[in-house]
């Protein structure tokens, strides 16, 4: 007798379904543990699209419709090549013989065979995507005014952003998060709103860190990140840190700007 699956899990079906539709998507499986969290997304891809494109897709498709937090990393896209034309079968069908193979595929391994010739399957291992990383911060402090200019580098591509406010208590390390933000959306080609929306610091276990929320809206979809440092490397770098710390996780998933060959930079 074949098992029935729990209601607890009755969405899988659907979101299996729901992720073969997303461009470039031929089949999907999702895998529950005892408790019914997810421990892994399987996806089988054409080659017309990058692989973290795919893996964004997916997690944004669980986030908006399940309102699923699903680890990017638990999501492996194996690419394979063939004919476009080439649907999936339904989830409910019997494979045929010469069907593609479902239902136990991993991001490990893939195999596809045509009714005539088996066809190629190549797994890509994608390369490390660049990180953002600090090129230099700076602080001008008069008796009524603060202002910050951060620096980001990432490959050949440079950004600066510079920020001014009032000088109280607090608003140096404020606005050098700011400028941080500003930096960040700068090298992204995607049109993406970046918004810091709060910066403290907070004491954990003797030390003090520094805690950057970060609100990113792409579209319709908006999220909150966090990031921490300690505020032992000096509390300004230590700001822009935590700002990287809630960003670039993300941000390595999307778009930079393409630099010319000797850098470019961007001011702001």
């Amino acid at each position: 007798m074949e098992s029935q699956p729990s209601p607890r899990d009755a969405w899988v079906k659907d979101a299996e379904r729901w992720i073969a539709q997303i461009h470039g998507v031929r089949q999907c499986k999702i895998d529950l543990d005892a408790n019914g969290e997810v421990t892994g997304v399987h996806v089988v891809a054409g080659m017309e699209r990058e692989p973290r494109y795919v893996v964004r897709d997916v997690e944004g498709l669980l986030k908006a419709r399940l309102g699923l937090n699903v680890f990017y990393k638990k999501i492996g896209v194996v690419q394979v090549v063939g004919s476009d034309a080439e649907e999936p079968p339904h989830a409910d069908a019997p494979a045929p013989a010469g069907a593609p193979i479902r239902g136990n595929t991993s991001p490990s391994a893939a195999r596809l065979v045509d009714d005539a010739s088996p066809l190629e399957a190549v797994l890509l291992e994608e390369a490390v995507a660049p990180r953002i990383l600090l090129g230099g911060v700076g602080l001008l402090s008069t008796e009524r005014t603060v202002k910050a200019e951060v620096e980001l580098r990432v490959g050949l591509l440079e950004a600066r952003s510079t920020q001014e406010g009032a000088n109280c208590s607090g608003s140096d390390l404020q606005l050098v998060a700011r400028a941080a933000v500003e930096a960040v959306r700068q090298l992204l080609a995607e049109p993406v709103i970046l918004t810091l929306a709060d910066l403290r610091l907070a004491q954990v276990a003797g030390e003090t860190i520094v805690v950057a929320a970060v609100e990113l809206t792409e579209g319709r979809r908006s999220e909150q990140l966090i990031g921490t440092c300690l505020a032992t490397p000096g509390r300004p770098q230590a700001a822009v840190y935590a700002v990287l710390d809630a960003l670039n996780r993300r941000v390595t998933l999307m778009s930079f700007k393409d630099a010319a060959k000797g850098g470019a930079r961007l001011t702001s």
